[in-house]
């Protein structure tokens, strides 16, 4: 069985966890019947991927429910990585045409931008695909969405920084999110998309050449937050130039709304210290991977109330599995966070 959590764990759901759950889940369901999504998992971290609605008991009230169905839901994630390799990004430049900066911080900043992404893609599931795009002269996919490692790395090692032309962080973003409003647009309203967006973007403080437009910038921040991107910002400083003119915060004030909007993670480091990227990286593709794997090996659950049973869940609600050494963790819309 493939891990899903890496190691042995003791995780006990109580009754009043599983009422907020299923309270929920039940504010989307019609009558006595409703779904919920269910994690298995075995003492050892295994996943499990035969179980059925026999395996599953439900009750309420001292009273058993009815196990409708369980089913296997797969909600895999899809990442896209920004990586900015501009003239004031990854070598530190202060902007375009401007070399004030030595070719080897280039060269090393640009290695550490490389080792750290390769180790961020090995920690990532066979099955997770990755589209990896740089941001300067403009956003430019570097690997198309695959799952093939070999393309990854390959792609990967084409990341060079661009000494003449500045990075587009935020027209990156912007055009990112153009690219799910046209994927997700004969979606309904009741429908979730086919797959859960994840967004790292490695940017920088420094200038950037996007054209900011307040219209355009508030439509990328309600697609990441209406289609619930995960996203990881992280934000390199270079270092400061006495007659270059400051950036006003521009990328840096992007780089924040996205992270409020999305409720995501941001990350600042000294471009000194890019060296941390080969650290940091791989952290935040661990956090992914295990979220791409709860989602990729749960099931939907379909459950009918126990007779007279409505309105709010009691708190001796209760979900058992008769299968010893298996686990479970619960979500009311199968996302694991």
């Amino acid at each position: 069985m493939r891990p899903v959590f890496g190691g042995r764990q003791r995780i006990v759901v109580a009754s009043t966890v599983i009422a907020v759950v299923l309270g929920a889940a039940f504010m989307h369901a019609q009558a006595r019947r409703f779904e919920f999504y269910l994690l298995p998992f075995t003492d050892t971290g295994g996943a499990v991927v035969d179980l059925k609605a026999t395996d599953l008991h439900y009750r309420e009230a001292n009273q058993e429910g009815n196990v409708i169905s369980v089913e296997p839901y797969k909600w895999p994630v899809k990442l896209t990585v920004l990586v900015d390799n501009g003239a004031g990004g990854a070598g530190g430049v202060g902007g375009a045409g401007r070399d004030f900066t030595s070719t080897a911080s280039f060269f090393d900043n640009t290695v550490h931008y490389r080792q750290g992404l390769k180790r961020l893609f090995e920690t990532l599931p066979p099955d997770l695909e990755v589209t990896l795009i740089a941001t300067a002269p403009n956003p430019r996919v570097i690997v198309k969405p695959t799952m093939d490692p070999v393309q990854i790395a390959k792609g990967t090692d084409l990341i060079v920084p661009d000494q003449e032309f500045l990075g587009r962080f935020t027209d990156s973003l912007t055009e990112y999110a153009e690219r799910l409003d046209a994927e997700f647009k004969g979606l309904t309203r009741e429908e979730r998309p086919p797959y859960v967006p994840v967004l790292i973007t490695v940017g920088s403080t420094g200038l950037d050449g996007s054209r900011i437009e307040k219209e355009r910038t508030e439509r990328m921040l309600n697609t990441l937050h209406k289609y619930g991107v995960q996203t990881y910002c992280i934000m390199l400083s270079p270092p400061v130039v006495s007659d270059v003119p400051e950036n006003e915060g521009g990328t840096v004030l992007i780089a924040h709304l996205v992270k409020e909007v999305t409720n995501g993670r941001y990350d600042s480091i000294a471009a000194s210290a890019s060296s941390r990227l080969m650290s940091l990286l791989p952290e935040i593709g661990k956090k992914i991977a295990g979220r791409h794997l709860k989602q990729t090996f749960q099931y939907r659950v379909t459950v009918e109330r126990p007779e007279g049973q409505t309105g709010t869940f009691s708190q001796d609600t209760g979900i058992s599995l008769s299968r010893s050494g298996v686990r479970y963790l619960l979500s009311p819309d199968g996302s694991y966070p």
